[in-house]
């Protein structure tokens, strides 16, 4: 009997310090994913929760609230415990963090997302979110091919029963691809750095 009002009597002193702690803790509080997401998911309030995370591993931009992650799409795969941030999801902050490493003659054009159904959508799991792509065609005449724009990035690419991919490229070149999706198939060409492969 006296063993069994000590045990209860130290995991009552147990959870007094847990719940001690988590009032005094200064680690800030962030939005984490409770469970995986694919990519493509629009995110329900029972994908995430609000936690306190410690400072070192809180991430620049940590969502401080569950509904600014609510309703928003995944732009890739999200694993259960990750942190939330604006560039996990599709929308400006995502874009922006992109463009920021646009060069070339169109760099300066405004940035849009072109979606893009693909004349193989067996390649499509194949393709990551950020992936460098260039955006191809097959020449009506010569049979060869034909690139169309070149320096697209993937910015939503294996969605789960998608048949079609979401690029990100200058306003101009955008306006292109989709004229010549109307009238012949396309498909993409990996030219990014997971081509190259790591520095040496």
């Amino acid at each position: 009997m006296l063993l069994r009002r000590a045990v209860a009597a130290l995991l009552l002193l147990a959870a007094g310090a847990l719940l001690l702690r988590s009032f005094l803790s200064t680690d800030p509080s962030a939005v984490v994913f409770i469970r995986d997401v694919n990519a493509g998911d629009v995110i329900r309030e029972t994908d995430v929760e609000l936690r306190r995370v410690p400072a070192e591993f809180a991430p620049a931009g940590a969502l401080g609230d569950t509904g600014e992650a609510v309703g928003k799409v995944a732009a890739s795969s999200l694993g259960a415990g990750e942190v939330a941030t604006p560039r996990r999801f599709i929308g400006e902050d995502l874009t922006a963090s992109f463009v920021a490493n646009i060069t070339g003659d169109n760099s300066a054009d405004p940035q849009t997302m072109v979606p893009l159904r693909l004349s193989d959508p067996s390649t499509i799991p194949l393709l990551h979110h950020g992936d460098t792509v260039s955006v191809v065609s097959l020449e009506p005449d010569s049979g060869g091919s034909h690139t169309i724009a070149a320096g697209g990035r993937v910015i939503l690419g294996a969605a789960e029963g998608t048949e079609s991919v979401l690029v990100l490229l200058p306003e101009s070149l955008a306006l292109t691809v989709a004229a010549a999706s109307l009238n012949a198939p396309l498909t993409v060409v990996l030219t990014g750095d997971r081509v190259r492969g790591p520095a040496s």
